[in-house]
């Protein structure tokens, strides 16, 4: 074999995960360094796991289309020293071929270099006799042979000085050498790498890690001190600071401090004694997509090591969440129901496209929203309750619908010991204020807040949650009105800019421009001057009627500001869309 597809490289990833999954106790079991948590074979197999789940039962075209599934899936996976390191060496070796249609030995050598130098610059002090060594000493292997054009050949050239790095790992840290054991994480890259091979080759004796092959080998017992208690593990989104400036500002709370960042995305890793001062950094650097705090000092004797806050969330549709945030984090999402004059009644579709074609047609009356029934909460408590401790709902303002009225109801329909474990949110906001509302918790519960902790600080972000929006209506907030504004005919359309205060859409202006992302531009850019020059962060979602390209001019204009992070774009709820369609942008915003 001279040539490499995406393919192969794919089932390269895919088998070494089954191989990791298979051999992760023998992984474990000698896990000595930094701590002795015996997890090192667990943390990558989850990693593993995150790409496997991303490029499993996929067609890809290209080993770019690849690359870039197998780094997502390894970034928000990756656990551990080990699984950082892993992900960083996957960060070095796929741009390195993502160009190529298929690799040869002297372009494969160059990527497990690459591989090599990626992994160790995600590590702040890195040491010799770890994984390190061994990626490095199978990245030389390769080099060394590069003349060689059999792949398989190079591989078994290079994977016999990979194993003699690893049992030279004892010789060069103190701590294996005590425990008679190699390193753990070597151990795990040495067993991918001869997965490696043996997706390869057709047919060929597995190759033989000697010293590490026996299920009975394990490390001689000793004492040994935990220098820092917790370990800390973050996914960012959309941040601003580099892997350098995250080190600076991280490295004086702990050691064993890895960063990696993959596009917008940041896994950091951290062993402290400090894990919430080290929360609330990282909080300040970009937006927490999951955040994993572990008592390494409980792992190391049986106990539960990480403490697990199990709250599920419930939201009325009219917060308009993304499908994906929805599907991640196994959100309840009560529909709102639509009666068409016609006598259709629907859920779930699009509603500004329907009322386009009304339009067409002729049709006038409006439809009509019918109200969420109380026994719609009940049903959507008792499913999350079967998955979580305890349960977050968060409604819509209870100025504009019965939904908070609905849900108390629907919380007084459980029985004594379900209802003491529901707590019911009234938003004072809608779509997109009341997402950005939901958000804010969902960070909280992702940092294993405690419920009632999340509920004392809700009324200051309920305070906090600003909406603005821009309507093709003047009067949308005037109910005297019985006809929608976009089937009237006028001369001259004008637009009306609305704000969310206690709870209620109030008039602020009219304008003629159909510059809707710059009016809403203008607004938040001259309410949040102080906030931004003082380097506070903005965090935004973005809701539109069937106006994309506006949004999307929107979010362009926003990212100028430093430090403003876009959760999503997404149409907004069916109510909002049929008040104010079709042209409508609305904006959430909250200052970090």
């Amino acid at each position: 074999m001279e040539q490499i597809s995406q393919k192969e490289l794919q089932k390269m990833l895919l088998f070494s995960h089954e191989r990791i999954e298979r051999d992760k106790e023998q992984i474990n079991k000698i896990n000595v360094f930094p701590v002795p948590d015996q997890d090192t074979g667990s943390n990558l197999a989850a990693t593993l796991k995150g790409v496997k789940e991303a490029v499993e039962n996929k067609e890809y075209g290209s080993i770019e289309e690849l690359s870039d599934d197998a780094l997502n899936g390894a970034l928000t996976f990756a656990q551990g020293n080990t699984g950082i390191i892993y992900t960083g060496f996957l960060a070095g070796f796929f741009p390195a071929i993502a160009k190529e249609e298929t690799v040869g030995i002297e372009k494969l050598g160059e990527a497990f270099s690459k591989g090599f130098e990626r992994a160790k610059d995600s590590i702040q002090n890195p040491k010799e006799g770890t994984m390190l060594d061994v990626i490095e000493a199978f990245a030389k292997g390769i080099k060394e042979n590069k003349e060689e054009k059999d792949i398989v050949k190079v591989f078994y050239r290079a994977l016999e000085k990979a194993n003699t790095a690893l049992l030279e790992t004892p010789e060069k840290m103190e701590v294996l050498k005590k425990a008679g054991v190699v390193d753990a994480g070597g151990l795990g890259f040495l067993m991918i790498l001869e997965t490696f091979l043996d997706t390869l080759k057709e047919q060929a004796e597995p190759f033989n890690i000697k010293a590490y092959e026996s299920e009975t080998a394990r490390p001689k017992r000793f004492v040994q001190i935990l220098s820092n208690r917790y370990e800390v593990v973050a996914l960012l989104e959309d941040g601003d600071y580099s892997e350098k400036q995250i080190k600076e500002k991280l490295h004086h709370l702990g050691n064993c401090l890895d960063v990696i960042q993959v596009g917008e995305r940041t896994k950091i890793h951290i062993h402290t004694d400090d894990p919430y001062e080290v929360r609330d950094i990282i909080k300040r650097m970009g937006t927490i997509e999951n955040l994993r705090i572990e008592d390494m000092a409980k792992e190391v004797t049986g106990e539960k090591s990480v403490e697990n806050v199990s709250i599920g969330v419930v939201v009325d549709e009219r917060a308009g969440l993304s499908g994906k945030i929805v599907s991640h984090y196994g959100i309840e999402v009560i529909p709102l129901r639509i009666s068409w004059p016609e006598g259709e009644s629907i859920v779930g579709e699009n509603i500004c496209q329907r009322i386009k074609e009304a339009k067409k047609q002729g049709i006038v009356s409006q439809p009509k929203i019918e109200p969420i029934a109380p026994e719609f909460f009940t049903e959507a408590f008792k499913k999350q309750l079967e998955k979580f401790d305890d349960v977050l709902c968060i409604v819509s303002s209870s100025k504009l619908s019965k939904n908070y009225e609905a849900a108390i109801k629907g919380r007084e329909a459980l029985n004594y010991i379900e209802k003491e474990h529901v707590f019911v949110i009234d938003s004072n906001n809608l779509s997109a204020g009341q997402s950005l509302l939901a958000l804010e918790c969902l960070e909280m519960i992702t940092e294993q807040r405690k419920i009632r902790e999340i509920m004392k600080k809700v009324p200051d972000l309920v305070s906090r949650t600003n909406l603005y929006c821009i309507v093709e209506k003047s009067d949308w907030w005037n109910k005297e009105k019985s006809k929608p504004f976009w089937f009237s005919k006028r001369p001259e359309t004008r637009y009306a800019v609305g704000e969310m205060k206690h709870g209620k859409i109030v008039a602020v202006e009219t304008i003629k421009t159909s510059d809707f992302a710059g009016a809403l531009f203008n607004k938040i850019e001259k309410e949040s001057r102080r906030e931004i020059r003082e380097g506070k962060r903005i965090r935004v979602v973005i809701c539109h009627g069937d106006n994309l390209e506006q949004a999307e001019e929107l979010k362009k204009k926003l990212k100028t500001i430093k430090k403003t992070d876009i959760s999503f774009i997404n149409v907004t709820d069916p109510v909002t869309s049929i008040n104010a369609c079709p042209q409508s942008l609305l904006v959430g915003w909250i200052i970090k």
